[in-house]
This record gives C-alpha cells, structure tokens and sequence, in this order.
C-alpha cells in the first residue's frame, strides 16, 4: 500500500509542478517582456486583468477661459459628476471647470442633455456657445469632439475653453444626438456602421460592427463602459483580427504620462501593414454631420494624445483607424 501511494505522491507532485509552471509562462506569452500583449484567437481577446495602472492627477492643473484667463485648480478637491463612467479619483475636463466655478465665483449654468447624454454649458460669464480643447502633455490643440464630461484629466495637460463658431458647435451638438439616437435604435447595444483600417498600400471597411465591453481600464472606468479600443476588440471576437498588438506606455518620447495602449500590430483578412520604423494605429471617429469639422487624421493619436483606450464611445457613425509609420 505504501509503494502504490508514494508513487502517486510523486506524479500529483510532478503535475503540480507542470501546472505552475503552465501558469507561470501564460502571462509571458500574452504579455511579453516589453510590455506588449499580443491578442489572437489562441489568447482571447481581452488584455490581462489588473495590468493597465493609469495614474492619479495629483498635481496643481490649469484651465484657461478665453476672456477671463488662466485658473488653477488642484486634483484633490475635485469629484466626478460622472461616477457612472469614472472611478473615484478619476475625473473630466468638465469636473474642473464645475469645481473653479465654484470656488472662483464666476456664473456658470449647465445641465445634462440626455439627447446628447452629456454636460452642456448653457452660460458662462454670461455668454453661451462655450467649446474647449484638450491635450496632454507633448500633443497640441485639435478641434476637440470628445465629450466634455468624458475626457480624463492627466497631471500637466492643456485644457482651453473658448467660444465655438455656432456652426461647428450645433454639427458637434448634433454628431452627438446621432450617436444617442442610433444606440436607441439598437436597443442599447453599440453598432457602428463604419469600421475603416487603412495604410499606405490597404484599406478594408467592416460594416455594422457590434462592440462590447472588454473592461481593459477597469484602473480609470467603470466596469461596462465602451471605449474605442474595445471596436478592435469586438472585431477580434467577431474572427475579423487575427492578430492585435498592443503596447502599454507610461511614457514615450516627450510625453511625460501616456498611461494608455498603443496599437502596434495589426491583422485582419486584407490587411496586414508593414512595419516600417514605429508604427501605431490611431483612431478618428467620424461621421457625415462632422466630417468637414474635423482636422485631418494624419498625426498619432490626433495630435491630442488621446489613446483609444481612454476614449469612451457611445455609438458614432464611424471609426477610422489608421496605420502611421514614423
């Protein structure tokens, strides 16, 4: 009895062991020791839970309002007006000009559209038909139409507020209230009507892409909320990608904080673009109603920095990605 039971000792150990040893190399493959996670069909398409670490605004920030000048304001004191989309600690573009409002005493009056499901600025001083523009360190100013209650806030970014040629503003009023109608008319569920890759020598076009949630910064949102890297995602469940590629950057040249993922692979049926240098795929959304208001999608991350997976998506017309070699 003895002999039967020691040599199964043995193998229970021996297989323990290679059990361990299994889970110790998964993370590699997936992760890599370059902090790139290569997704595919054999790994899923879901990035490791946990990994991405995005971090905190701590220090004093500054909004400049065009007419009344620059304003500080300091990260702690600050609470989203979003907690349905930020975690705590996170907050927007809008949460800092709510907070300096109150604790600088000039008139602002706002309210939550729900045809447009975001904060509008009624007035300001006074005046009406206020827009901003964002970026973060390194980047530049570049027609900004990102919500402003869903643009995160990051230590020693540039947030302008100014008043938006009526035109430009009611197309992005109406971009917005497109979006909303459209996610109504689905049922809730996200489908874009327009998925574009495109490199120097491809373009392929996916129609009527669902996306769902893959909860890849769970460390900045909430659980559920659809960002635009989750239309690649959802394009990897769906069999289109055979490969994506993502980078996990705290830094990169001259931009102090990224805290985000880049796209630095791609595959799919009739797209697989050479790598040449550096190379990233960006993201521009897009649609028939703000084509003409947008700058041209030529510059990583639309000059602004923005990364696709800290830009939350509620269901617009269209999304360009494309395939930049610097």
């Amino acid at each position: 009895m003895k002999e039967w039971i020691q040599p199964l000792r043995g193998a229970s150990l021996r297989c323990s062991l290679i059990l361990l040893l299994m889970t110790s190399l998964v993370p590699l493959v997936v992760t890599g020791a370059d902090n790139t996670s290569l997704l595919s069909t054999d790994t899923g398409w879901s990035l490791p839970s946990g990994y991405a670490q995005g971090r905190l605004a701590t220090q004093t920030g500054t909004l400049e309002i065009r007419g009344l000048g620059e304003l500080t304001f300091s990260p702690a004191d600050i609470t989203t007006l979003r907690p349905d989309i930020f975690l705590p600690g996170h907050f927007s573009v809008f949460d800092v000009l709510v907070h300096l409002a109150e604790t600088n005493g000039f008139e602002l009056d706002y309210a939550f559209d729900e045809e447009m499901q975001t904060h509008v600025i009624r007035s300001l001083s006074g005046l009406s038909g206020w827009w901003y523009d964002a970026h973060y360190q390194g980047g530049g100013f570049d027609k900004t139409v990102v919500r402003i209650d869903q643009f995160p806030v990051k230590d020693g970014m540039s947030i302008l507020l100014y008043l938006e040629d009526p035109s430009r503003l009611e197309a992005i009023n109406e971009h917005f209230r497109e979006q909303v109608a459209r996610l109504a008319e689905n049922e809730g569920v996200v489908i874009i009507p327009s998925v574009t890759l495109v490199s120097s020598t491809a373009t392929v076009e996916f129609r009527d892409v669902a996306v769902s949630a893959h909860d890849s910064r769970t460390d900045v949102f909430q659980s559920g909320v659809i960002t635009t890297l989750d239309v690649l995602l959802s394009l990897g469940d769906q069999g289109v990608l055979a490969e994506l590629g993502l980078d996990w950057r705290e830094e990169e040249g001259d931009i102090p904080i990224v805290d985000g993922y880049y796209v630095v692979a791609i595959q799919a049926e009739g797209f697989t673009p050479e790598t040449t240098g550096s190379c990233v795929l960006t993201h521009q959304i897009s649609g028939e109603t703000i084509a003409e208001y947008l700058a041209p999608h030529t510059h990583t991350m639309s000059h602004i920095h923005l990364t696709a997976d800290l830009d939350v998506l509620v269901s617009p017309e269209a999304i360009e990605w494309l395939w930049i070699c610097l």
